[in-house]
């Protein structure tokens, strides 16, 4: 199960272009949407939000405390300033506990490759995964071990993967998670083996 942040919010009169004297204040202008289609204006103090949405990103559930009211969310859309990359405003979404969600989690790479011990090189397509599960089941992340890749060229593929319960990724089964290509010497000679092999008897 998923570790879970409390955040206290303060429901929000400045609505449009007038919320952003928040950020003068201290404050950071929001949104929190309910699974019914309503939304609640709130703002946020800007340094417990920048310190909550970073540890929570987007594979934590966020409780958010607003006019006696607790909503359990998950993030739905950050808007920062382009280069101070400070929060400008901040959208989260509520859902129903007893109903599957769809979230983004991280992959974690655990193990050693004698592949890599070897001298390859580790390539991983996919940085995250979609899952579709129920809110109590998120992972944090998803584990991925990478000591079965042994030679070059061994590959990890979503169909691989071992998930926790209650959980299943949205990626195609195909799409390879990881793999270990050759170092640049031994990749050469293999294409050159393979060119040998491929060339008519004769030529």
């Amino acid at each position: 199960m998923t570790k879970s942040y409390t955040l206290k919010a303060e429901p929000r009169t400045l609505l449009g272009k007038k919320a952003r004297r928040l950020l003068r204040q201290g404050w950071v202008p929001g949104v929190v949407f309910t699974s019914n289609g309503e939304s609640h204006p709130a703002q946020f103090r800007e340094r417990e939000l920048t310190h909550v949405l970073h540890l929570a990103g987007t594979s934590h559930l966020i409780e958010v405390e607003l006019n006696g009211t607790k909503f359990t969310t998950l993030l739905r859309e950050v808007d920062r300033e382009p280069i101070t990359t400070r929060i400008r405003h901040v959208s989260l979404w509520a859902m129903p506990m007893d109903e599957p969600i769809e979230a983004t989690v991280p992959i974690v790479f655990v193990g050693e490759s004698d592949a890599v011990k070897s001298g390859g090189t580790l390539v991983h397509p996919l940085e995250s995964l979609t899952v579709r599960c129920l809110p109590k089941d998120l992972p944090e992340a998803i584990t991925v071990d990478i000591s079965g890749l042994v030679n070059f060229h061994d590959s990890i593929h979503v169909r691989d993967l071992t998930l926790p319960p209650g959980v299943q990724v949205m990626e195609d089964p195909d799409a390879t998670v990881v793999t270990v290509t050759p170092p640049k010497g031994v990749e050469e000679e293999e294409a050159a083996e393979e060119t040998t092999e491929s060339a008519p008897e004769g030529a």
